[in-house]
């Protein structure tokens, strides 16, 4: 694992586990050198990490809510009310199965139900009928949400990197695409207050076990 600011400008194409920066606020870089269980809580099963990449795997024929189909890691030092978050992603093929992938920031909320949750975050759930281009960009505030349909305008299922920023404070959240501005949320009814976890990793949501593996791969985590 490496830590610290990441300095310097300019594209990063070439290199999975790389995010380029100016962001002064930069506070900690995950490269995924190996997975560091003081860091990082995982959630039924932990991402294999190798060669500098991490690789959140979802298996053919297992069911929902199990080890094999659900793959996620928290952040655990702290929780947050703001900040700016990027990951250097990629993902496999389509499934037509349920799979949410993506990256969030989450809490349960103040009820013991959960109906008064908080989120924010990219990705999508792949049954449904966005096209390979489109994801959803969501904010939620104790249970009041907006969900965005976004082009991206790239094949996210293709096998290539692409970086995503997820980037909040209490008068907006932004989700900005291979460093351009997709789309902003500035209604304060809908970005959460509460502290929120860091969270990034798929999972088969309900339904039928996945008929082919599914990876979305991470090859670095900015926290900033």
């Amino acid at each position: 694992m490496t830590t610290g600011l990441v300095l310097g400008a300019g594209s990063a194409a070439a290199a999975p586990h790389t995010i380029a920066s100016t962001d002064a606020r930069a506070r900690y870089v995950e490269n995924f050198d190996s997975l560091d269980t003081a860091i990082w809580q995982c959630e039924y099963t932990c991402p294999a990490v190798v060669d500098g990449v991490a690789r959140f795997e979802l298996r053919a024929g297992v069911p929902p809510r199990t080890a094999g189909s659900w793959s996620k890691i928290r952040y655990k030092p702290q929780r947050f009310t703001s900040g700016r978050f990027t990951t250097r992603f990629a993902l496999s093929h389509r499934p037509k199965q349920k799979v949410w992938w993506g990256s969030a920031l989450w809490s349960d909320g103040p009820a013991a139900d959960g109906s008064q949750f908080n989120e924010i975050n990219f990705g999508y759930t792949t049954d449904q009928s966005y096209t390979n281009t489109q994801l959803r960009f969501e904010s939620a505030r104790r249970g009041k949400a907006v969900s965005l349909k976004v082009d991206t305008g790239v094949d996210l299922y293709d096998g290539r990197y692409h970086t995503a920023t997820l980037q909040y404070s209490s008068s907006s959240v932004d989700l900005y695409f291979d460093g351009r501005l997709l789309m902003k949320i500035t209604d304060p009814s809908v970005i959460p207050a509460d502290p929120m976890s860091f969270v990034l990793g798929p999972r088969l949501v309900a339904g039928a076990p996945l008929s082919g593996d599914f990876t979305q791969t991470v090859g670095a985590a900015e926290i900033g």
